[in-house]
């Protein structure tokens, strides 16, 4: 994201690039290339805003008149096409009774946040951010905040296929986030279908598996849901990106993750609870082995909280066939759900997301 006086032009996801910026407070202008020409939104604190300097007052007539939120006589547009600022398109609009003045700043935030969400038809655009302070006397108005945009632009996406690879893939485990701003969003009853089915982690396959909404519609969920940090997966993981041709997969990359993930629970429930975090730890596991591949019958969890399958296999785990990689990897992701459980039900919700924070902070989840 190219901000202050950097001003290289670079592709981005500009829903999550909405969102860092709304995140650390950024103001100045979001500055769009499309087919040449550069589309200007202006941000304060990184809520999108309307300053009169930038406005595009011809744009938002067309929009009007486009819209059927007025039908001015013709006689009217040459004063109106001719207006050089936000306040003398209202100004006039409003004389000549076509809104209301309290109706005039609500068709000013739809027509930015509609012009603005447009660019989600498409994830990804060359963008800029720039740093700019603008004088209290030029602001029009502020305060559209970027999650309700991203909330509401992601809705109306329907070529899905363009967000694949900001999807998690399908083994990934997905992490519920509980944001303070969470209350704030407006969430529909879908979102909160699919974020109150992930209280516990939960693969990718299996929500596609138990969701109700069907697997586009949960997809699409998950997407809104992970633009608004409100889901976290592994992003870069090798092991669950590459899970969809397991042959190339370097599962003894996958097995030293996964432990270091394991090792890292382990450690979090020890300093809270002490040495019985360790039973407490084997007594989770032990209750879904019966469920996991019969390769884990056999399988004991260590002292520090990870597994050591190789000896047991007696061959290198990357021998595999491709099937068994992809066992190997389901049972890591149960696993993991389980002790993800256990902190829930022993520690409580809020040590929950610590510890997920801590993964985060280590690399383990991005």
């Amino acid at each position: 994201m190219a901000t202050g006086s950097d001003r290289s032009e670079s592709l981005y996801f500009l829903p999550e690039m909405l969102f860092e910026l709304w995140e650390n407070h950024r103001t100045g202008l979001l500055q769009i290339n499309q087919n040449g020409g550069e589309k200007t939104f202006c941000l304060i604190k990184g809520e999108l805003s309307a300053i009169n300097k930038y406005f595009p007052e011809k744009e938002f007539f067309d929009w009007l008149i486009e819209t059927g939120k007025i039908q001015p006589p013709l006689r009217l547009n040459h004063n109106l096409l001719g207006s050089e600022k936000a306040s003398s398109v209202l100004s006039i609009l409003i004389e000549q009774g076509f809104i209301q003045p309290d109706e005039a700043f609500k068709l000013m935030a739809d027509f930015l946040e509609t012009k603005l969400s447009e660019f989600f038809v498409l994830p990804d655009w060359p963008a800029t951010f720039a740093e700019e302070n603008f004088a209290d006397e030029d602001i029009v108005f502020s305060g559209l905040p970027a999650p309700v945009i991203i909330l509401k632009g992601l809705k109306k996406v329907s070529r899905l296929e363009a967000y694949r690879r900001w999807l998690p893939p399908d083994q990934a485990l997905l992490f519920r986030q509980v944001p303070a701003y969470v209350s704030r969003l407006g969430l529909s009853q879908t979102e909160i279908y699919v974020w109150n089915l992930l209280q516990t982690p939960r693969t990718f396959s299996w929500l596609l598996e138990n969701s109700w909404l069907g697997p586009a519609e949960t997809r699409k969920t998950v997407l809104i849901l992970t633009c608004l940090r409100l889901l976290d997966f592994n992003h870069q993981e090798s092991g669950y990106n590459e899970v969809s041709q397991p042959e190339g997969l370097d599962l003894e990359k996958s097995l030293a993750l996964f432990n270091e993930k394991a090792n890292l629970i382990q450690r979090y429930i020890t300093k809270q609870l002490g040495p019985v975090a360790f039973n407490l730890l084997e007594k989770s596991y032990r209750e879904i082995q019966d469920s996991l591949d019969p390769v884990f019958l056999n399988l004991e969890i260590k002292p520090d909280g990870s597994f050591e399958p190789r000896a047991m296999l007696r061959i290198s785990l990357n021998n595999l066939e491709p099937r068994q990689k992809k066992t190997l990897l389901r049972g890591f992701d149960e696993i993991l759900a389980a002790e993800m459980l256990l902190v829930k039900k022993t520690l409580g919700n809020q040590h929950e997301e610590n510890l997920i924070k801590l993964l985060t902070r280590s690399g383990e989840i991005t």
